[in-house]
Order: C-alpha cells, then structure tokens, then sequence
C-alpha cells in the first residue's frame, strides 16, 4: 500500500511552478547526429528538461504505463488535460486492486473501491516527481550534474536520453527518455549510486491529442455509497501544523517545502506532517501521537526505492519516508527535536 501511495504521489502532485526557461533544440546536421548528441552540454541537456517540464504540463495526451518496482509490474492508465480552465488529470490502475485518482487543478481525490472509501486531498503538499518536472530544472544544478546520453526509442517514439547524476549520497539519480516530438517524458529510471535501477516506469502506449473529452476524466466508480475522507482543507491550512517540531540538521540542498495537518488511513486524528526537498527528490517526515502504549516503529526498514527511518520523542511517533538513501531519511528522524 506504502508503494502505491508514493505512485500516486508521483503523478499527481506538485511543487510550485516555476518560470520556465525555453531554448531552441540545436539543428541536427545530416549524419551527424549521434556524435553531436555526444558533444552536447550539460546546459543542452537543461534545455530538453525544461522543455519536457512545460511538455507535461501543458499538453493533451493520454496513454498506458507500466511500473516496475522491487521485482513488481504494474499497468496504469492516464488521462491529462490543460486547458483555459486548468489542470486536469486521470490516474487508473489497471492490474491488482482497483484505484483510481482524479486531480482537478490543486484537488486530488483518490477512490478506493475495495475499502469503500475515497480519500481528497490538496495536491501541492503531495510529494512526488512527474509533476516535480513541471519545474524548472535549472534550480537543481548544485545538487545534480546533467548530462544527454544518446538516443533510445520507448512505446514506438524516437527519445533523447538524459542522465541526471547526485553530487553527493544523500539523494539518487535518475535517467529520462524524452520524446523527441512532442518532449514529453517517455520513460523514467530511479538509479542508486552502484547504477542499478530501483525503480521504473514507462509508457508502453502514448497519443498526443488536441483536445481531452470531459468523459475520459470522470472516475469509474460514482463513490456515492463510499466513506469520504476530506483533507484538503487541513492539508490547505500551513497554520494547523504544529511548528514547535523542528528538523536541526538537512543534507546540504534540502529544505522545509511545506507543512500541515494530514489524516491519514485507519486514523480518526490528523498528524503533523512536512515535507522535505531538495526540489527533485522529495521526503515525507509524519509525526503523530500513537493511540496505544506500544513502543512504536524505531530503525531503518526498506520497500524497494522507499527508505524509510522511525524514532520516538515525547511520546510521539516520528516516521520519515522518501525515495532516498537511507542515510538521508535517518539523518532527518534523528534531527528533528520540539521547541
């Protein structure tokens, strides 16, 4: 379930939008295109992210991915629109337990068929990364070094590859196919720093489309009959979170992006949450008083890419969670102290 959650968090989501900055693609001379995508800059290699970055947010389109994670395959649809009226996106998956997510503009509204339940939320406190790459990636270069690869070809499409390298241990890399036709992102990897790749996902099928129905957006399921779980108003309200919690010591480039209150499933009572970036990765830090005496969740534990570090202090439960190494999560559980 962890896993599926930080998925949503991945398509749905966003940090604020920055200005974006365009530049026009270099011309290709006639075979020599190989050899100059060698040559290119890392500064070209911004170019096309900031491209791929407006591409998402901008265009119609709609197709089928897989996800792969810790040796699990996953299918998902999704269904993106932009028009004067604003942003809209449909998340289906396909394989295992129903889900579907609906995001109008800043609301995301997750329905769960299988608990009868259905979750709303506000999406800028959301941590995740294709609506990370809304941004521009220009900010992240003291963190990361980019650089293009070469070419690949995913779901039929023509794509330039770009590597996105850590400076340090403390965050994981990651590799872009992107569409050299319409600068969408085809595919993504998440790279550790021995090169493997933790997790992927991918189109398998894409279409690029002038204008999104109204009914393709619309959720399968009614969740009339459903138990309704609203928490974009606390999420909303920066003020409800308790600011005594403090985080001492962050790796050099992260930062405090955004507080709330957060309800979270199977508890009645919201939790302080924050959220932790360094503008690409992103780290939930949850801090909540336990119902029982019971000594809580103390240690590292792992679920494929996601680390995730628990403490308790003052009889509050601390659980810091991010697709980051676990020296990044423990160094963030083991700082944060109440003023």
């Amino acid at each position: 379930m962890k896993r599926i959650v930080l998925l949503i968090q991945l398509l749905m989501s966003a940090l604020p939008v920055w200005a974006q900055q365009t530049a026009e693609q270099s011309q290709e001379a006639s075979g020599q295109g190989e050899s100059q995508n060698n040559s290119l800059t890392s500064g070209s290699a911004l170019d096309y992210l900031n491209k791929m970055s407006t591409a998402l947010r901008t265009l119609n389109y709609h197709g089928t991915l897989i996800y792969v994670n810790d040796g699990n395959v996953e299918s998902l649809q999704l269904i993106h629109k932009q028009d004067s009226d604003g942003e809209y996106q449909r998340l289906v998956h396909l394989s295992g337990a129903a889900r579907e997510v609906i995001r109008d503009n800043d609301t995301v509204t997750c329905y769960l068929p299988d608990s009868q339940s259905v979750h709303v939320g506000a999406r800028r406190f959301n941590n995740h990364l294709l609506a990370k790459l809304t941004s521009s990636f220009s900010g992240f270069s003291r963190q990361y070094e980019f650089d293009i690869e070469g070419n690949g070809r995913v779901a039929g499409r023509e794509a330039t590859i770009i590597a996105i390298q850590p400076k340090d241990d403390y965050r994981y890399g990651y590799r872009f196919w992107v569409d050299k036709e319409s600068d969408l992102l085809l595919k993504s990897d998440l790279v550790g720093a021995d090169g493997k790749v933790l997790e992927q996902l991918m189109f398998v099928q894409l279409e690029v489309v002038e204008d999104i129905p109204p009914q393709m957006l619309k959720p399968g399921v009614s969740g009339e009959s459903f138990t309704w779980h609203d928490g974009s108003v606390l999420a909303s309200n920066e003020h409800s979170a308790n600011v005594k919690w403090q985080i001492k010591r962050l790796p050099i480039g992260f930062s405090v992006s955004g507080r709330s209150k957060q309800l979270m499933p199977n508890n009645s009572e919201p939790v302080d949450y924050m959220v932790v970036s360094d503008g690409l990765a992103s780290i939930s830090v949850y801090i909540e008083q336990p119902k029982s005496n019971n000594q809580g969740f103390v240690g590292a534990s792992r679920r494929g890419a996601v680390n995730i570090y628990g403490s308790v202090l003052n009889k509050h439960q601390i659980t810091v969670v991010g697709e980051v190494p676990q020296r990044t999560v423990q160094m963030i559980a083991e700082s944060i102290v109440y003023k």
